[in-house]
């Protein structure tokens, strides 16, 4: 091999030692930038799963605080109606993946506890009180707030006369917060505790309204 085949080998050897060095450098220049994106991209998950455990937070404080109004408006209606032995409890789980609530009205019976199912308590009477209450206490927690009358046809119709004047208080104690109460009822308890009664008729397929108070 001669000085010229040596010196030819030399510059081969070079471009090739360029190339390689070339693409090395392109090859760490790409691998500097995956790595970059990949601390960007695990930047951003653990941003959203911070945003996420601070809403799953959020949410349950919300569903806690739901829970302790709706079971403080449901015991007040049922222990006004019926007397202080009875109360509501509201039970959160997670069935899913999804929260779900589970009611029990809880009777005390002189220091023993007994908890039922609403529709297993004292009887369609309980069922409608709760009802009514858990229509008053959403209204209430409601965001935006929701406006207007509260409209009830036949509230309290499974209550037992004994309790009806009970009912009746209730309601206006609920009226008196602003929230205006109007209701179609054959009750007398309940129209004697309105502020404004009337009469509905109907004659020749024609409904007559008469003002009574």
């Amino acid at each position: 091999m001669g000085m010229k085949d040596l010196h030819g080998g030399i510059k081969e050897l070079e471009r090739y030692y360029t190339s390689k060095k070339t693409r090395m450098e392109v090859m760490l220049e790409e691998k500097a930038k995956l790595l970059a994106r990949e601390k960007e991209i695990q930047n951003k998950i653990d941003l959203l799963q911070q945003v996420k455990l601070l809403l799953q937070e959020s949410a349950g404080y919300a569903r806690e605080l739901a829970r302790r109004q709706i079971e403080a408006m449901v015991t007040h209606a049922l222990q006004f109606t019926f007397g202080p032995e009875l109360s509501f409890k509201v039970e959160l789980t997670e069935r899913r993946g999804q929260p779900e609530a589970d009611f029990y009205v809880v009777s005390n019976y002189g220091g023993f506890e007994v908890r039922n199912t609403p529709q297993d308590s004292r009887g369609g009477g309980v069922v409608d009180v709760i009802s009514l209450a858990l229509r008053i206490s959403l209204l209430h927690a409601a965001r935006p707030a929701v406006p207007g009358p509260l409209l009830m046809d036949e509230p309290g119709k499974h209550l037992s006369e004994q309790f009806a004047p009970n009912l009746a208080r209730f309601l206006k104690v609920v009226s008196d917060t602003g929230r205006q109460v109007i209701m179609v009822t054959h009750n007398t308890h309940l129209t004697d505790a309105a502020d404004a009664v009337y009469n509905v008729t109907l004659e020749d397929a024609k409904s007559l309204v008469t003002e009574i108070t």
